[in-house]
């Protein structure tokens, strides 16, 4: 019988020795810091400092009005909260959710943690749950159960103001976790994000400038300027979709559904979170399997590899490398000049200045950033394709 995984592990051990079976002893000295990287997507500043068993809910976006709900909104089946048990770990600027606790099982390994879980899972390494870069969270309070020894109602900085009658009322995004380890273990873990929030607040600068360079952000608000909703972070117009903005995107719109895959994710996102505050489980997954829009591929590319989090702490490295070392000249830049003609010139792109201009400087940027590989054959293929 043919099994996918399997299939899926054979190219990453090709891909990546060191996640093979036959390099055990390898994979066996892998810190558990970087398991958790892994896992997570973080950026190499990131490790584990508290983790405690956790059950999680998101609350449908109608349960986080002021505005009373009617009865039949009460029984629609779509706003019920979906609820997950898992870990609840946080780094120093990262609180993450996970039914996947791959990076701390005894047998853990790079490979665990970065492989394909099949359909089974349906929610890739990384499981349900959420990758929440502290400073998106503006309150988190203590919640009165008998169930739980400590919950926590995280409200995130993704919201909407909605018009009922004359009274705005403003809609936000409410996490709801529940601690199941012991007092001292969840004080601990609360103690410790009570920091981590307090440490987060320098970031606010680089956060609203990553939001305003998302797509989703524009989306979202572009379907909400009859007044109906209005994010409360409003971009002033599209961000920098890729060359396909300007010169088309490859393929037929209409028999790749571009407009229904759009309809779908911009729902998914409304009631989930969008770009730095997007909360996974199954439907995510099934998303994908669908396909991505033209013009929020490269965001969630960006969310699902983690360089969105790692652009979140140096918002800026791309525009100060190429700064810094403007003018200076090296082989690698003599290598690219001369393929830059050479990339998919079939497509219009890359026929005009616009498009040879922002190849030559990624190209350029990555080979200052990686001096010890500066440029290689095909490099240009496959920045050509991303841009």
């Amino acid at each position: 019988m043919f099994n996918l995984n399997n299939l899926v592990l054979k190219a990453q051990s090709f891909i990546d020795p060191n996640a093979s079976p036959a390099s055990k002893s390898s994979d066996s000295q892998s810190s558990k810091a970087a398991l958790f990287r892994l896992q997570f997507r973080l950026p190499d500043s990131q490790t584990p400092l508290h983790e405690v068993t956790a059950e999680f809910s998101l609350a449908p976006p109608s349960a986080s009005r002021s505005q009373p709900r009617s009865q039949d909104e009460k029984l629609r089946p779509h706003d019920r909260s979906s609820s997950y048990v898992g870990k609840l770990h946080l780094s120093e600027s990262f609180l993450c959710f996970s039914t996947q606790p791959t990076s701390f099982h005894p047998g853990a390994s790079i490979q665990a943690s970065t492989a394909f879980n099949g359909q089974t899972h349906g929610a890739g390494p990384a499981g349900n749950g959420f990758t929440l870069p502290l400073v998106t969270i503006r309150r988190v309070e203590r919640l009165q159960t008998q169930n739980a020894l400590f919950a926590l109602s995280i409200t995130t900085s993704n919201g909407f103001t909605t018009s009922f009658g004359t009274s705005p009322v403003t809609s936000t995004q409410k996490l709801a976790v529940q601690l199941a380890g012991s007092r001292q273990a969840c004080e601990t873990f609360c103690d410790g994000l009570k920091r981590g929030l307090r440490d987060a607040t320098k970031d606010t600068s680089s956060l609203k400038t990553i939001v305003l360079q998302c797509y989703s952000e524009y989306l979202l608000s572009e379907r909400s300027q009859k007044g109906v909703e209005t994010p409360e972070v409003v971009p002033k117009g599209p961000p920098d979709g890729g060359l396909g903005l300007l010169f088309r995107y490859p393929g037929d719109a209409r028999k790749l559904r571009d407009k229904s895959k759009m309809r779908l994710w911009a729902e998914y996102l409304r009631e989930n979170g969008r770009n730095l505050t997007l909360v996974r489980h199954p439907t995510f997954t099934r998303l994908f399997r669908v396909g991505l829009p033209n013009r929020l591929r490269g965001e969630l590319w960006e969310l699902t590899s983690g360089s969105l989090y790692t652009r979140l702490q140096k918002p800026s490295l791309y525009t100060d490398t190429l700064s810094k070392f403007d003018g200076r000249e090296s082989l690698a830049i003599d290598e690219i000049e001369k393929d830059l003609n050479r990339s998919l010139p079939e497509y219009a792109g890359f026929q005009s200045q616009e498009g040879i201009g922002r190849l030559r400087r990624v190209l350029t940027a990555y080979s200052w950033m990686n001096e010890e590989v500066g440029y290689c054959q095909a490099m240009n293929i496959v920045v050509a394709a991303l841009l």
